[in-house]
């Protein structure tokens, strides 16, 4: 079993592997390189067997012979030295191995012979030196075929079996022993040719192996990278590929080439995440991408910066009126109503545009100022796009000045307290009071709290600016009569930080205070920055026994959906309701339907910005009875109930 196993393996080893393109690629680099060794080797044994026999043997064999045994191998020798292979044409490598297999039973047939005919020839030395031409040559060239065993087992088989039959029957001891002894090296060659062979075919499969790992290495990479500049969830670019092509864009900017930046956000996107969940939140970004992109066109970079905010890099784009254009368009179709998993949803979009060189010839300044004509659209054109302009360049400069001068003030000292009382219309009282901040900054004089509580808040400096008002609050409120309750504002910020508002219990704790007496006001802002950050500090207070106010309700989002899960207290209407209240019929119906609502609830309506008689006297029809405004009193230091009493009876 075993020599029928040895003799297939023999037979696949003189096969050329068609079936391994790698390996003959291999093959034929290889040989290209060594064959012409080999016929050189050839060519200088032959040429030194000859010059020992010269005169022993005829000159056909040592002279004619040897010139055509060496025209033959040097002209073999230049057309492979000069041979230009194409090793990636697999047909021309399998041809070349042909020839090559071809060749060398040719070859080894003629040499052969040669030196056979010459071993009848000379003395002891002479024919000594046949042997050892034989051995030496055939090693040489074993040597340099080795990495194709069809023609090295050829030759092995030719030349050394010829000579191990010529040898064995010479009927010579000492030619005998030499057959004996090539016959061995033959087999020891077969099995080093085989190995070798199997090596370098293993070798060839493992470098396959580590191209193929390789390239899919690098094919991961690159997928990677893709992925890395890649949103996943709306396909779009991300923030990363965003400023990268924004910073390669600045530098590569050429004179007087005009381009613009844009941000766009999404005005309640985070309502619909929470009523309806993040599923459907998702898929409105979805949505939200693929509108602008059929507006923008594939060369636009759009990119999902995080959250609901998107990012344009407009070329080409510099005409203001263009822009204006353009952004109208982006809003108007984004304020179109969404269709998410079958319930429809209504959203708005706010965008800021900046355009370089104009406004900002850096990455950072265009995004900036981007970031802030976006932050001037959804406080003052919600749904709308704005243009950063000149003005906005004296705002934001106003915001640093504002910002450095709450750095350096000495807050404890230049901030203060004032109160507007909210009255009871139906007894004539001062039912509560509002806190409201004031700051006398020793560097930019009175600064309105719309002004730097903003800042404040943007900067994240508004927690410092809530515990030193509250420790005021607190002294003020261990001199006034005992059961006279006050509101305090609270900003978005305060309202998800859980250690801001046990600090605040802990105060209220530390001076004594009924913590029923105090009302922390809230705006929506806070529960659309964190919904169960901002529903877990509520719950915090109120289990402490402190009231809580919703403020301006009316123009959120999901103002109705906050009232019925966290159980306010009280809701105070925006002013914006009560202003045009004499003259609009709509906005008294809207009024009215909040009292109800309070009334039914059992919750109170504080009905804010009363400035005239006309507006109490509707807001009284319509079954009003907690109100606040300059008409009453305006806000002051000093608290004196019984003058606010008197004049709300006159």
């Amino acid at each position: 079993m075993a020599a029928p196993r040895i003799w297939q393996g023999i037979a696949d080893t003189l096969k050329i592997r068609t079936d391994k393109p790698e390996l003959l690629r291999a093959q034929v680099g290889a040989l290209s390189r060594q064959i012409p060794f080999l016929y050189m080797l050839l060519l200088a044994n032959a040429v030194a067997l000859a010059y020992t026999h010269y005169g022993s043997a005829p000159d056909w064999m040592t002279i004619y012979s040897v010139i055509v045994l060496g025209t033959i191998c040097i002209v073999r020798a230049i057309a492979w030295d000069r041979a230009k292979i194409d090793v990636d044409d697999i047909d021309a490598c399998i041809r070349h191995l042909k020839r090559i297999r071809v060749l060398a039973v040719v070859i080894a047939v003629l040499f052969t012979v040669w030196a056979i005919t010459m071993f009848g020839y000379g003395d002891a030395y002479q024919r000594g030196h046949v042997a050892y031409f034989i051995s030496i040559t055939v090693v040489g060239c074993i040597f340099c075929l080795v990495n194709f065993p069809p023609a090295a087992l050829l030759v092995v088989a030719i030349v050394l079996g010829t000579f191990v039959i010529f040898f064995g029957s010479s009927h010579n001891e000492v030619y005998v022993a030499i057959a004996v002894n090539m016959a061995l090296v033959s087999v020891m060659i077969i099995q080093i040719i085989r190995s070798f062979y199997a090596n370098f075919s293993g070798l060839i499969e493992t470098q396959k192996d580590l191209e193929v790992q390789h390239q899919a290495m690098i094919e991961l990479s690159r997928q990677n990278e893709n992925l890395a500049l890649i949103d996943p969830l709306t396909d779009l670019s991300n923030r990363r590929a965003f400023f990268s092509v924004l910073e390669n864009t600045v530098k590569d900017a050429k004179d007087n080439e005009t381009f613009a930046v844009a941000m766009i956000d999404l005005d309640g996107f985070k309502p619909v995440n929470d009523v309806h969940g993040h599923p459907s939140g998702d898929e409105l970004l979805q949505q939200a991408g693929k509108r602008l992109r059929r507006i923008l066109g594939p060369e636009t970079l759009l990119a999902r910066l995080g959250g609901d905010e998107f990012g344009l890099l407009l070329k080409g784009y510099g005409d203001p009126l263009e822009l204006m254009a353009l952004g109208k368009e982006l809003c108007d179709d984004l304020n179109r109503p969404f269709i998410l998993n079958g319930v429809t949803v209504q959203v708005s979009a706010s965008l800021g545009f900046a355009t370089y060189p104009t406004v900002a010839r850096s990455p950072n300044g265009l995004f900036e100022r981007a970031d802030f004509a976006l932050y001037h659209a959804k406080k003052n054109a919600r749904g709308e796009a704005v243009l950063f302009a000149a003005h906005h360049e004296t705002l934001i400069r106003h915001d640093s000045q504002i910002e450095q001068a709450l750095r350096k003030a000495d807050l404890s000292k230049e901030l203060s307290l004032y109160y507007q009382p909210v009255f009871d219309i139906q007894s004539g009282e001062v039912c509560s009071l509002e806190a409201l901040a004031r700051w006398e900054s020793v560097l930019m004089g009175p600064v309105s709290p719309g002004t730097f509580f903003p800042v404040a808040e943007k900067t994240g400096q508004v927690s410092f600016l809530t515990r030193v008002l509250f420790e005021k609050l607190m002294n003020d409120m261990a001199d006034w009569p005992e059961k006279l309750p006050v509101s305090f504002n609270l900003s978005a910020r305060d309202i998800v930080l859980s250690d801001t508002v046990e600090w605040l219990i802990e105060e209220i704790k530390k001076y004594n205070i009924d913590p029923g007496r105090l009302t922390f006001e809230v705006t929506e802002t806070a529960f659309l920055r964190d919904f169960a950050a901002a529903r877990t500090s509520i719950r915090y207070l109120r289990d402490h026994g402190a009231r809580i106010a919703l403020d301006d309700f009316g123009i959120g989002y999901s103002s109705l959906r906050y009232v019925h899960e966290l159980e306010f207290d009280v809701l105070k209407v925006d002013r914006s309701f009560v202003s045009p209240l004499p003259q609009n019929e709509r906005s008294r119906r809207i009024v009215k339907t909040v009292i109800d609502m309070c009334q039914n609830l059992g919750i109170d309506c504080v009905l804010e910005g009363i400035e005239n008689e006309n507006q109490r006297d509707v807001l009284t029809t319509l079954g009003g009875r907690l109100m606040q405004g300059y008409f009453f009193a305006r806000p002051n230091r000093e608290v004196r109930l019984d003058a606010l009493e008197d004049a709300l009876k006159h």
